[in-house]
Formats: C-alpha cells, sequence, structure tokens
C-alpha cells in the first residue's frame, strides 16, 4: 500500500518524473484549439516547454525554447502568431528549423541552417492531439490507450468551440489530484451544493472499462432528478446525447468529462513539484446537429456560461479539501491511507503504478 511518504518525497518524485516523461504519451490539446494556420498551444510538463501548433494544416509539436538565446518562444498559454522569439525574432518553421532571422548574415550561414528546435511526435485519437516526448517508446498511441481509445476518439468528435482556459495552482502532489478524480465517496460531502444535486450515483467496479491505469465510465443520473424542459429543448440537437456524466482517467495526466453532453471538460495535470501541481483547466461547448436560431444560442450561452461557474465551484471545492490533505501529510510519514470499496480505482489505478515503479 501507498505510503504518505509518497506524496512529499523528492526522489520518489523524481522516479515518477523519469516513468511518465520515458513511457508514456500524453493527451495535449483539442483539434479545435488548433484549427487556424498558427494556431499554437503551449504548456510546462516536468520542466519542459512545449509548444503545439498548426503550421499550414500540419500540427507539429516542438520545444518552446529559442536556440538563439534561449528565450521562450510562445508566452502565452494559447493564440495565433508565428512560431517567432520575440526577443530578436528568431521565427521557425514546420520542421523546426530557423526560417526567418535579423541580420542573417552577421551569422555562420552552416551553423543557422543546422539548427533544429527539439521536435516531439504527434499522434491523433479521433481529434485529440497526443505527445510522445520520448522517441524511445514504441507504443503506439493505439496501443498504448488499448480498449479506452474508441470511446475516447468518438467524445472527441462533438466538442465545439473552447469556451475557457485557464489554470489553478494547486498546492498538493499530483497523486492527490488524481486519487480525488478516481472517486465519487466525496461527492456528497464536499460537493453537497454542486456536483452533488445532479444526482449522480456510484457504480460497482464492472461497470468501468480499465486498461492499464485508463479507465473510463458512465454514472446514471439519480431518478429523482427532474429535467429542465427549456433546457432540455434547446440540448435536443445536440450531436452527443446521454443522459449520464462520463468520465476519463488519461494516464498519466488528463481528465475528460460531459455532463449529459452538454459540454465538455478536459483536465490537464501538470506536476511542478512533489508538493505542487498545476491543473490546466479547458471547457469546449457541445456540438449540434442545426444551425440555432438566436433564441436558441442565447440559451446554449447561458447553459455554457452556468456550466463554467459550476466546473470553477466544483475545481475550488475539491483544491480547499486536498491541499488541507497536502497539509497534514507531514506529520503523518509512516501511515497509509485507507482505501474502501467505493475507491477501487484508485487501488487499480496504484496496481499498474507499482508494477512500472517501485515507490516505497
Amino acid at each position: 500500500m501507498i505510503k504518505n511518504l509518497n506524496y512529499i518525497d523528492e526522489e520518489i518524485y523524481l522516479k515518477e518524473k523519469s516513468l511518465f516523461l520515458n513511457e508514456s504519451w500524453i493527451l495535449a490539446a483539442h483539434k479545435n484549439e488548433l484549427l487556424n494556420n498558427n494556431d499554437f498551444v503551449t504548456f510546462e510538463y516536468y520542466e519542459n516547454k512545449i509548444f503545439i501548433q498548426n503550421f499550414n494544416g500540419a500540427i507539429k509539436s516542438f520545444q518552446n525554447v529559442c536556440l538563439h538565446r534561449f528565450n521562450t518562444i510562445h508566452e502565452e498559454p494559447f493564440g495565433n502568431r508565428v512560431s517567432s522569439c520575440l526577443y530578436h525574432n528568431w521565427t521557425y518553421g514546420k520542421k523546426g528549423n530557423v526560417i526567418g532571422l535579423m541580420c542573417r548574415n552577421s551569422f555562420e550561414r552552416d551553423h543557422i541552417n543546422e539548427l533544429k528546435l527539439k521536435e516531439y511526435e504527434v499522434a491523433e485519437c479521433g481529434d485529440f492531439i497526443f505527445l510522445k516526448l520520448n522517441d524511445q517508446f514504441k507504443d503506439t498511441l493505439e496501443e498504448y490507450l488499448g480498449n479506452i481509445y474508441t470511446p475516447l476518439k468518438e467524445i472527441s468528435k462533438h466538442f465545439g468551440s473552447k469556451t475557457i482556459d485557464y489554470s489553478i495552482e494547486h498546492k498538493v502532489n499530483w497523486k492527490l489530484l488524481v486519487e480525488n478524480v478516481l472517486e465519487c465517496y466525496h461527492c456528497t460531502a464536499v460537493h453537497e451544493n454542486s456536483f452533488a444535486k445532479m444526482g449522480f450515483g456510484s457504480l460497482p467496479p464492472e461497470k468501468f472499462d480499465f486498461y492499464n491505469a485508463h479507465s473510463w465510465c458512465e454514472f446514471p443520473k439519480g431518478e429523482d432528478v427532474k429535467p429542465n424542459k427549456i433546457i432540455e429543448k434547446a440540448l435536443s440537437a445536440r450531436t452527443f446525447k446521454t443522459q449520464g456524466y462520463l468520465h476519463f482517467h488519461i494516464y498519466p495526466n488528463a481528465f475528460v468529462s460531459t455532463v449529459e453532453g452538454k459540454g465538455f471538460y478536459l483536465g490537464f495535470m501538470l506536476p511542478q513539484s512533489p508538493s505542487k501541481t498545476i491543473l490546466r483547466v479547458r471547457y469546449f461547448a457541445t456540438k449540434f446537429e442545426k444551425e440555432l436560431s438566436e433564441s436558441e444560442q442565447n440559451i446554449i450561452d447561458f447553459i455554457n456560461n452556468s456550466s463554467n461557474e459550476s466546473l470553477d465551484l466544483v475545481l475550488n471545492e475539491d483544491k480547499k479539501i486536498i491541499e488541507s490533505v497536502q497539509s497534514n501529510l507531514v506529520n503523518f510519514k509512516d501511515h497509509s491511507p485507507i482505501f474502501g470499496e467505493e475507491e477501487f480505482r484508485i487501488l487499480k489505478y496504484y496496481d499498474y503504478l507499482n508494477t512500472k515503479q517501485e515507490l516505497k
């Protein structure tokens, strides 16, 4: 069983870092964030600054550091511009090579021509974009995702435009974030006035699909929860219809979910230290089978705004609790958390993690 030391120890954190960098694909973006030429998304994963960009229709990913004087190329989390460093305007093309710079003749030509940004392999699962940070890792993306690949591919096709994109700093070890997401045992207590009101119940293990550390399931909506007829009518033409709460955990760093297909949450976990983790939060509107009328669009805008507010409330309710947990662990290093039957998904996760690397 995992010890509390695992949540605070620097050496263990570095072992996990090596594992995740070398033996996994990471879910990094959705195609709807990169529809136009020069659209880009950036993030930092275990001190690796990375950007993904649309180069005239080709989705490529590179290290987000200029090779001239090592300034960051794209400072913003997302945007649209050429991949040009703002320090001296060195500009890079779709092969990672230098395609433009001021006073080019003042530099040794052959040296400039040889320079290339470190490139990361890109693969797609439907409209989800994954990166492989270690080119020695041999699994294809489909092999890596196993039986999660097909349902993940299907849900990706129903994402509409992105409505929010921001980050929340958590003063916690990344594992506390994962544990919190993998169980709803806490939902009634922590989310009494938010998520719990939706009436989603718990499910036995056989209702989940697992592949290694990946897992997904659809939680049914409570029978006593009455639908809002106006909202139901406005959403009737959505392309993804479900009456439950659909939730994916994509090992090691991502969470994908939707409540009744009203919109889609993409969470991206970015460990910073043994006791600090950034959660990148993105929410996407849902797609529709037809063009909406003005009145219908107004209702959908209201739904999207309400969903964004509800998501923010739930995430901050969780943040408060798990930061409290993290603050107490230093005094209980030799103890272990107690996981019950409602938390079986966490146990499955650690079973896999322990087969990959012994963490004591």
